[in-house]
C-alpha cells in the first residue's frame, strides 16, 4: 500500500515473506510490527496499518500491519488517502466488510509539522464505540512511531546507535512520568547528563513571555533570580527570531542577535550556549536551553540532534502539561479557544448564525408571554349532604346507588318495619281498651276513674304518634335534588345499621367547586381570585373558566409531590360536570419574559442545588 504524491494511497504491496511487510520501506523500524499489534490489540481492532516514506511527498509504503496475513479494504484505503492527502485525523464509517459493517479511522503521523506517514485502524461498528476515544488513543500512542523516525533521522545524519539509543530513552522516561512537572524536570536533567552540560533549563511561553519551570540538577529554585531571568531572556531571544541560537556560532553568514546569550554567557567563564524553541501544532510553546562549558562547544551533529529532540519532546511536554491543568483552568481555556476560532477573520457564516442568536436572544427577552402555572383539579360539591341511619334495624329494601340522580322527596332505601308496625297495632288495642274504661266512667260519674282513663288515653295516643313518625323515618328518602356520591344498599338486603350509621353521600347537581392540588414551588405565586382554566379528562375537548378561592396551607403528598389544596369556583353554572371527575387546569399569573417562563424550572433547579452544595 503506498500513497503518491498527489496524496492518494496505492493498493497494497504484494506481501513479502516476512510477514508481508516491504523490508525496504520498514528500514529502522524493527519494532513497528509489535507496535501496530499491541494498538491493534488495545483497540480490539480487525485491521491495523502503518504505512511510512519520504517526508512529505511520498509514497508512504506499508510498514507494519496487524494481523500479518489481513487484507486491507476499501474503506481503510480510503482512511489512509484522505489522512494523507488532509493532514488530521479521518473517520469513514458505515462501509460492509465481509458482512459486517465497519467504520475506518487515519492519522497522520507529523512530526515537528512534517508529514512521515499515517496510522489506520478498522473496527466493527458497534453500540459502545467511541470514536473520539480512539482517535486519542491512536494519537497518545504515536510516539512510539516518532522515536522511530527520529532513530532513522539520526541515523541518517551519522549519529552513533548508542546516542539513538540514549535519545529513544530520554523520551520513554519522560512519556513515563505521570505529571508534566516531574517529567519537565526528568527531561532536562536527563539531556543535562547525556550530553554532558553544566545545566539545563526548560521554559514555558506565556504572554509573549518565557518563563523558566525546570532546571536540571536542582528540584528547586528562584525563578525571579537574576540567573533565571537572563536564561527566559535567551528563550526569549531563540524564539522571537524563530530558530536556535548557538553560542560561540562559526557560521558568518547568518545573522542572528545573540545579546541575551552573550549576557547570560558573560557570568563567570566563558561559555557554550544553545536554545533551541520548542513548538506543537505550529506554535511555540517553550524552550529550551543548554550550557557547558567553552572548551566544548556544541557539535554540529548535536545541534541536530538537539533539534530532533526538541521536535519530539516540545508536543509530549505540552500535552501533559495541558492535561494537569484543574478542571476549570481547561474548561476556560476551552471557551477561550472557541470565541477566539470563532472571531477570527473567517467563518462568516458562523458570526452571522451569533449575531442572529443574539438578537433572537434579545427579542425574546423582551417579548413577554402570559405565565401560568399548571395543577392537578378534580370536582368536588359545594355541599356534600350525608344521609344517615335514623334507628337501629334492618335494610329492607335499597332503591338507589352511587352514581344515581335522584330528585327530593325519592326513596332511597326502606328498613324493616315489622316490629314497629306489631308495636303500633297493641299501642291502638289499649288506647280502644282505655277509651272503653273511659266512656263506663264518665257513665258512672265516676270522676277520678274519668281523669285516669283520659291519661292513659293521651299516652296510648303519644306512643301511637312516635311510633308512626319511626314507621315513616323508615323510609329513607333524598333531601334535595342531587347525585349520589356513595352507598350501595343493593348488595346489604337483610343487613343491621345501626342509628347514625352512614348509608349515603349525596351532592346537588347545581353547586360544585374544583380542588387544585398546586405544587409546593407554585404556592408562592398562588393567591385568591386568580383567572385560569381547567379541562377535565372526561370533556377533552372543553374548557370551564375558574377563580381562585381559599389557599390552605396544609400540605398533603400526591405521586410523591409535596402539594397544597386551593379551593375555586367556576366561573359560569353548567350542568355537566360530575364530583368526582379530575383533570388539569392552569392558573394565569400575569406576564413574564420568554426565557424566563421556559427556563423557570431549571432555574429554580439550579438555585436550590447550588445553596444545597454552597458553603
Amino acid at each position: 500500500m503506498s500513497t503518491r504524491t498527489d496524496g492518494a494511497v496505492d493498493p497494497p504491496a504484494a506481501p513479502t515473506p516476512a510477514n508481508g511487510i516491504n523490508a525496504e520501506a520498514s528500514a529502522g523500524f524493527a519494532d513497528d510490527e509489535n507496535w501496530i499489534a499491541g494498538l491493534r490489540s488495545r483497540l480490539t481492532a480487525e485491521v491495523a496499518v502503518l504505512a511510512m516514506g519520504p517526508v512529505n511527498t511520498g509514497p508512504y509504503m506499508l510498514s507494519a500491519l496487524s494481523p500479518p496475513d489481513a487484507t486491507p479494504g476499501e474503506g481503510l484505503s480510503a482512511a489512509l488517502d484522505h489522512a494523507v492527502a488532509q493532514r488530521k485525523p479521518i473517520v469513514k464509517s458505515g462501509f460492509l466488510d465481509r458482512g459486517v459493517t465497519s467504520c475506518a479511522i487515519g492519522v497522520p503521523i507529523l512530526l515537528d509539522g512534517a508529514l512521515h506517514g499515517v496510522v489506520a485502524v478498522q473496527l466493527p461498528v458497534r453500540a459502545d464505540l467511541d470514536l473520539r476515544r480512539v482517535v486519542d488513543e491512536i494519537s497518545w500512542a504515536l510516539p512510539g512511531v516518532q522515536f522511530g523516525v527520529l532513530m532513522r533521522q539520526m541515523a541518517e545524519g551519522e549519529l552513533s546507535q548508542a546516542r539513538a539509543r540514549s535519545v529513544v530513552e530520554l523520551l520513554a522516561a519522560t512519556l513515563d512520568e505521570p505529571r508534566w512537572t516531574v517529567a519537565a524536570a526528568t527531561a532536562v536533567t536527563d539531556l543535562a547528563n547525556r550530553l554532558g552540560c553544566d545545566r539545563v533549563a526548560l521554559g514555558v511561553r506565556r504572554r509573549l513571555r518565557s518563563k523558566v519551570v525546570a532546571l536540571s540538577h536542582s528540584g528547586g529554585f528562584s525563578r525571579k533570580s537574576e540567573l533565571m531571568q537572563r536564561i527566559a531572556d535567551a528563550m526569549d531571544e531563540a524564539i522571537d527570531q524563530g530558530g536556535p541560537i548557538l553560542l560561540p556560532d562559526d557560521a558568518a553568514d547568518r545573522l542572528t542577535l545573540t545579546a541575551a546569550h552573550d549576557a547570560l554567557g558573560d557570568q563567570g567563564a566563558p561559555r557554550a550556549i544553545l536554545t533551541a524553541p520548542l513548538r506543537r501544532d505550529g506554535r511555540v510553546t517553550g524552550a529550551l536551553t543548554f550550557e557547558r562549558t567553552a572548551a566544548n562547544p556544541f557539535r554540529p551533529d548535536e545541534v541536530d540532534l538537539i533539534q530532533a529532540v526538541a521536535g519530539v519532546l516540545g508536543p509530549v511536554l505540552e500535552e501533559k502539561r495541558l492535561n494537569d491543568r484543574p478542571l476549570p483552568v481547561k474548561a476556560a481555556q476551552s471557551v477561550g479557544n472557541g470565541l477566539a476560532w470563532t472571531m477570527g477573520p473567517r467563518n462568516a457564516g458562523l458570526k452571522a448564525t451569533f449575531v442572529l442568536l443574539a438578537l433572537a436572544g434579545v427579542l425574546a427577552w423582551n417579548t413577554t408571554v402570559p405565565f401560568r402555572i399548571t395543577a392537578d383539579a378534580r370536582v368536588e360539591g359545594a355541599i356534600r349532604r350525608v344521609v344517615a341511619a335514623p334507628l337501629d334495624g334492618y335494610v329492607s329494601a335499597a332503591a338507589a346507588i352511587a352514581g344515581d340522580i335522584v330528585r327530593e322527596g325519592d326513596m332511597l332505601a326502606q328498613l324493616d318495619d315489622r316490629d314497629l308496625r306489631l308495636e303500633l297495632a297493641r299501642w291502638e288495642t289499649v288506647r280502644a281498651q282505655r277509651q272503653r274504661e273511659y266512656e263506663t266512667a264518665l257513665a258512672e260519674r265516676d270522676r277520678a276513674a274519668i281523669g285516669i282513663a283520659a291519661t292513659q288515653i293521651e299516652q296510648a295516643e303519644a306512643e301511637i304518634a312516635l311510633l308512626n313518625e319511626r314507621i315513616a323515618r323508615t323510609q329513607i328518602r333524598a333531601p334535595f335534588d342531587g347525585i349520589v356520591l356513595s352507598g350501595d344498599l343493593d348488595q346489604s338486603v337483610g343487613a343491621p345499621v345501626a342509628r347514625g350509621e352512614v348509608l349515603y353521600e349525596i351532592a346537588p347537581l347545581d353547586a360544585y367547586r374544583i380542588v387544585l392540588s398546586v405544587d409546593e414551588r407554585d404556592l408562592a405565586l398562588v393567591e385568591p381570585e386568580l383567572r385560569g382554566e381547567v379541562v377535565l379528562s372526561a370533556l377533552p375537548g372543553r374548557e370551564f373558566a375558574i377563580e381562585t378561592g381559599r389557599v390552605t396551607s396544609v400540605a398533603g403528598v400526591e405521586d410523591g409531590r409535596n402539594v397544597f389544596r386551593v379551593d375555586a369556583e367556576l366561573a359560569e353554572p353548567t350542568d355537566l360536570l360530575r364530583p368526582g371527575m379530575a383533570g388539569v387546569a392552569k392558573i394565569g399569573i400575569g406576564e413574564r419574559p420568554f426565557p424566563v417562563v421556559w427556563t423557570r424550572g431549571v432555574v429554580d433547579w439550579l438555585r436550590l442545588t447550588l445553596w444545597r452544595w454552597a458553603p
